[in-house]
């Protein structure tokens, strides 16, 4: 809760409670107490939860990770994956035997734990992240896809120290078996779940729970002939539930969503808990030197050199490059691998898992400031561009309305299921989608994103709310705009209350539309800012026969749809739907000409965006 609302990545805040809550800190500091945790008490609990918590993670990972997406950003991220993940791996392992002198088997399993990045970090840096969305896809599939690759090459590397003079050849062996085992299991427990679901033989939460049941089953065994596979086992499953079009996902993915915001909270406290805090504080600068360069040289060094122009721009690639915190599976791994170094009787446990801890939290923070200084400093945060405008319904008013918004100086998109009513759009140089509005794949064509402005004008009531019901529950977008002919009384305020409604109240759509149709309607625009243009305005409001209707107001260049007779103050300007063949004569002195719309926003002096 303190993340979300500092809006910070929830790690910090738990790797913060997690040392203060745990045993290892308070020795240090003189005060003779066990903590309010024990996270040894678990005993082999503990690796069991770990493991459990990781196939769960993943798998809601691999669930979220959309074919579609990755289509369009496929060449980045297999470069990253494989040139950019080699040159971090070797990087920081030369870089931690460099700096603090542990031996190279060490700093190679160091190199490894850290190839992977943090999706639970990076997604919800992305809410609040100013950045394209082929930027955030290009992080959270590079998140999701290196963290199972990451463990294994973990899981190589660690048995190449605890087996010395085991061949390469057997190690390759090992991989090929792990690799198939994981793909095949993954992908019969993906079509298993998929039979579940689309036989109905359990509903609602139960479902949920079925499938649930299927992913851990699928990791155990696949464990069972294969250590390690579970692992990519739980990304297939979830990858290959997303890419065979099982219905009803989204309940799924929400209930999976709140499992492993739990998991993720009850690991970090944990495994914070009992980290060897002396470790910690015995690497000094030398940690901090070590992820200093991780962040500043390997990590871009990476970037730059796997990924060409053509694929990313000098900007995007900036981004990416300074925007790689490590996360939950890197500290499950090296726990897991300190605890077996340890077991094994090899030294060097302690310090690995301490400098993977200290990678986690300085890469976290910086990674957050990054967030707010690089959209700035890039120019995505001030390009009028970047927020979208989604119009779904191509009708005359509609059409009224996206020419309103262009005028304002954002990026417009229409969506309807008839090429020829677009055409027009089109023409006019607005970006159209043509696809069925009741299907998600159509708003991830026209580019809608947690902030992107949503306006379901159709003629169709429950088409509307269909359409503000999907781009709330897959987007995250917060209040899509409806226009509804006869809303109920409660409605935008007791009931769907994230929902604004065009203009405040009920509005016949298709009488409207055969008015503009018909030139017996337009859409004006007034200036708040004369004397009296205020009271005029609600005067206007308030007529019985033929009423003006508010549909937008404007703030700073800022719209907003809560507009009405008692919410006028503090707006600049007031886009109204009016009936006649010309401006009403009352509000004639006060209305804005067409192409002086959005003047007072720009900035002669200011560099447009690139």
């Amino acid at each position: 809760m303190v993340a979300e609302r500092l809006k910070l990545p929830a790690i910090l805040p738990l790797l913060l409670f997690g040392i203060l809550a745990g045993p290892e800190l308070w020795p240090l500091v003189g005060l003779h107490t066990t903590g309010l945790i024990a996270p040894h008490a678990l005993g082999e609990g503990l690796e069991v939860l770990i493991h459990l918590g990781i196939a769960l993670i993943l798998f809601e990972g691999g669930l979220s990770l959309d074919p579609r997406h990755l289509r369009r950003v496929g060449k980045a991220v297999r470069n990253l994956l494989s040139l950019g993940m080699v040159i971090t791996w070797v990087g920081a392992a030369w870089l931690f035997q460099a700096v603090t002198g542990m031996p190279w088997s060490t700093a190679a399993l160091f190199g490894a734990i850290v190839t992977v990045t943090g999706p639970t970090v990076v997604s919800p840096l992305l809410r609040h992240m100013v950045v394209p969305r082929k930027v955030s896809t290009v992080l959270v599939s590079e998140g999701l896809i290196i963290d199972p690759i990451g463990a294994v090459l973990a899981y190589l590397v660690l048995q190449t120290i605890e087996r010395p003079g085991v061949p390469i050849e057997g190690l390759l062996q090992d991989v090929v078996w792990l690799v198939f085992i994981g793909s095949v299991f993954g992908f019969a427990a993906g079509s298993a779940a998929k039979l579940v679901v689309r036989s109905r033989l359990a509903g609602g939460e139960l479902r949920n729970l079925c499938i649930l049941a299927i992913l851990l089953l699928c990791y155990a065994v696949s464990e069972s002939q294969a250590p390690e596979s579970g692992i990519l086992a739980a990304v297939v499953m979830g990858f290959t539930m997303s890419a065979l079009d099982i219905p009803d996902l989204v309940r799924l993915r929400a209930f999976k969503e709140q499992l492993t915001v739990l998991i993720i909270s009850v690991l970090f406290v944990l495994l914070a808990g009992q980290l060897d805090l002396e470790a910690v504080i015995g690497l000094g600068w030398r940690g901090v030197l070590v992820v200093a360069g991780l962040v500043l040289v390997i990590r871009p060094l990476a970037v730059f050199l796997s990924v060409p122009p053509a694929q990313l721009d000098l900007r995007a690639r900036t981004v990416v490059a300074l925007t790689a915190p490590r996360g939950i599976v890197a500290a499950a791994v090296a726990s897991l691998s300190a605890r077996s170094l340890t077991e094994s009787g090899i030294g060097g446990g302690g310090s690995l898992e301490g400098m993977v801890y200290l990678t986690i939290i300085l890469t976290g923070a910086w990674a957050t400031a990054m967030a707010v200084v690089l959209p700035r400093a890039l120019g995505y945060a001030s390009d009028p561009r970047r927020r979208l405008t989604v119009v779904v319904g191509a009708n005359a008013l509609s059409q009224e309305i996206a020419r309103l918004f262009r005028a304002r100086g954002a990026s417009v998109a229409m969506v309807d299921s008839a090429s020829g009513k677009l055409e027009r759009m089109r023409q006019e140089g607005v970006e159209v989608v043509r696809g069925d509005a009741r299907d998600g794949m159509t708003f991830d064509l026209a580019g809608v994103q947690r902030d992107t402005r949503v306006l379901a004008l159709t003629t169709n009531d429950e088409l509307n709310l269909l359409v503000a019901e999907l781009v709330r529950d897959e987007f995250g977008v917060e209040h899509p705009v409806v226009g509804l002919h006869r809303p109920s009384e409660e409605f935008g305020k007791v009931r769907r209350a994230w929902i604004d409604l065009l203009g405040g109240r009920g509005l016949d759509l298709s009488r409207w539309i055969r008015r503009i149709e018909g030139g017996n309607a337009r859409l004006v625009t007034v200036h708040l800012g004369a004397e009296g243009s205020r009271e005029t305005l609600r005067l206007s409001l308030g007529r019985e026969r033929d009423p003006a209707v508010a549909v937008v107001g404007w703030k700073a260049g800022q719209p907003t749809f809560q507009v009405g007779e008692e919410a006028l103050e503090g707006l600049e300007d007031v886009t109204l739907l009016v009936a006649g063949e010309a401006v009403p004569e009352e509000l004639a002195p006060f209305a804005v000409a067409p192409e002086a719309i959005g003047e007072e926003e720009a900035d002669p002096d200011e560099e447009a965006p690139p």
